[in-house]
C-alpha cells in the first residue's frame, strides 16, 4: 500500500497574471520582472512548517507535512502565514507603485494585480525524483482545481471544510459558504473570505520585514530598465515568460 502523509496544501496565486503578460515587447520584459519579484516575495515570506512544492507560472504551491496530533499547531502557524502572504504582496505592490518614472502598461497597471489563496487539508504521497520532492494524490489535484471557481472576486481566501476545521475557524471572520463543482473531483463545500473582511485582520499579525525603502525601489527599477535595454539590443538573452498553468 502506498504510504501517505497528512498535509496542509496552500496555493498563493497572482490574479490578473494572464492579461498582465499579454503585452508588447518592451512591456513584456517589465511585466515578467515584476511577476518574478512578486513570486520571490511570496517564497521569501514563507516560514516553517510551509515548504515550497512548486513554482507554477503565476502561483506558488506550498505544503506542510504533519500528523493528526500536530495538525492543530501546524494549522495555527499556517493561518499566520496566510495573512503574511497578503501583507507582503500588498507591500510589494505599493513599493512598485512608488516609482512612476516608467509609463509602460506593465508599470502603470501593476496595482491591478491581486492575490488569491486556496487551502485544503488532506493526504499526499511524496516521491523523491532526483533532488526534488513531488506530491501526488487526489487532494493535490483538488487544491489546484480550487483556483478555477465561481467566486466573483480576484482577491480572497478559499478553504475546504477540512482546512477550516484544522484551523479552528479563521480569526473569527464569517465566511461565505459556497458549493463548487471542480473538474474531475465533483461538488465540494468551500468557505470564502473576501478582501474586505480580510483587511480587518491583517494588522493582527506584525509583518516579518519592513517595506523596501524608496532608494531600494529606485535601484530595482533602474536594474529592470537595464535588463530590458540589453534584451532589446540583443546583448542579453530574453528569458521565457512564466508559463500559464492549464
Amino acid at each position: 500500500m502506498e504510504e501517505t502523509s497528512r498535509a496542509l496544501l496552500l496555493i498563493a496565486d497572482i490574479s490578473g497574471f494572464t492579461r498582465f503578460m499579454r503585452l508588447h515587447a518592451l512591456t513584456t520584459s517589465h511585466a515578467r520582472q515584476i511577476i518574478v519579484r512578486l513570486l520571490k516575495t511570496l517564497v521569501d515570506t514563507a516560514r516553517p512548517p510551509l515548504q515550497v512544492a512548486e513554482l507554477e507560472g503565476d502561483a506558488v504551491f506550498f505544503y506542510a507535512l504533519t500528523t493528526e496530533e500536530q495538525l492543530p499547531q501546524a494549522a495555527a502557524e499556517v493561518k499566520v502565514q496566510i495573512l503574511r502572504f497578503f501583507q507582503a504582496f500588498k507591500r510589494e505592490i505599493a513599493a512598485l507603485g512608488q516609482v512612476t518614472a516608467c509609463v509602460c502598461e506593465a508599470c502603470t497597471n501593476v496595482g491591478q494585480l491581486q492575490l488569491k489563496q486556496v487551502i485544503h487539508c488532506g493526504e499526499v504521497a511524496v516521491e523523491q525524483i532526483d533532488r526534488f520532492e513531488k506530491l501526488f494524490g487526489l487532494d493535490v489535484i483538488l487544491v489546484h482545481r480550487m483556483l478555477k471557481n465561481t467566486v466573483p472576486s480576484r482577491e480572497y481566501l478559499m478553504m475546504t471544510n477540512p482546512a477550516y476545521a484544522a484551523c479552528a475557524d479563521f480569526y473569527t471572520l464569517e465566511p461565505e459558504r459556497r458549493t463548487e463543482d471542480f473538474e474531475g473531483v465533483g461538488a465540494v463545500e468551500t468557505l470564502v473570505f473576501y478582501d474586505t473582511s480580510l483587511a480587518g485582520v491583517l494588522n493582527q499579525v506584525p509583518p516579518d520585514e519592513p517595506p523596501p525603502s524608496l532608494p531600494e525601489n529606485i535601484g530595482w527599477k533602474l536594474k529592470m530598465h537595464g535588463r530590458t535595454l540589453l534584451e532589446l539590443l540583443g546583448l542579453r538573452k530574453r528569458e521565457a515568460a512564466p508559463s500559464v498553468p492549464v
